[in-house]
């Protein structure tokens, strides 16, 4: 999945199109689906559908909003949710079919490598693009009803969360680059927008299935 970082500075960007209800709620969405308990609850929350040939896997927003429909056009909390799983979709597409075709991180430290990649990347992405961290726990949010989905670990998330926007680890990045995650943001933010607009017009611009990729058997991310 994309880190943390982008999906706010997605939300953030998407949330200046004026059409929201309630920014926090968006924001809120937007990152919510990474605040599992455990990684087995993974898969659950992205709605990961592992069921096409040859080892192929997407994150079904499609099934994410038959199931919220109404909820994603009145609460924009899961509206922020589907396009966080729809971005996660355009980030597996752009990294594994794109930049990491041939290099996919296989082994445990690999993917180790990988996530430290998002830690020292996160810097760039907060002094670059101007995202503050303004998330604050909705009163009551164990009632909500994506709660069905998994139970969210939500006070322990956001408290990783802020401090995202303040690490600045020192070295070198291994399979992520500034100017990649520039192009990944450049080729689907209007992507990204034009969906959000979709919906909230009571239709829906793409189809979860079009961003499967092939799963590696022992990649865990």
């Amino acid at each position: 999945m994309a880190q943390r970082t982008i999906h706010y500075l997605f939300g953030d960007i998407l949330s200046k199109e004026n059409v929201l209800k309630d920014k926090n709620r968006f924001l809120l969405g937007s990152v919510l689906p990474d605040a599992y308990s455990n990684v087995v609850e993974r898969d659950i929350s992205h709605f990961t559908d592992t069921k096409l040939p040859n080892n192929q896997v997407y994150f079904d927003f499609t099934r994410f909003r038959s199931q919220f429909n109404e909820l994603i056009k009145t609460d924009d909390l899961y509206l922020g949710y589907y396009m966080h799983l729809v971005e996660d979709d355009f980030y597996r597409q752009f990294i594994r079919e794109i930049h990491m075709k041939n290099d996919v991180p296989h082994s445990a430290e690999e993917v180790a490598r990988l996530h430290n990649d998002y830690h020292i990347l996160n810097a760039y992405i907060v002094e670059k693009y101007k995202i503050k961290y303004t998330l604050v726990q909705p009163v009551d949010f164990k009632m909500e009803p994506v709660n069905r989905i998994v139970r969210f670990t939500l006070e322990r998330f956001l408290e990783d969360l802020q401090h995202d926007f303040t690490e600045n680890p020192q070295g070198k990045t291994c399979f992520l680059t500034e100017d990649m995650l520039d192009q990944f943001i450049d080729q689907y933010i209007d992507l990204a927008i034009k969906e959000l607009h979709s919906v909230l017009n009571g239709e829906y611009y793409l189809n979860a299935i079009d961003y499967a990729w092939t799963r590696p058997g022992n990649l865990s991310s």
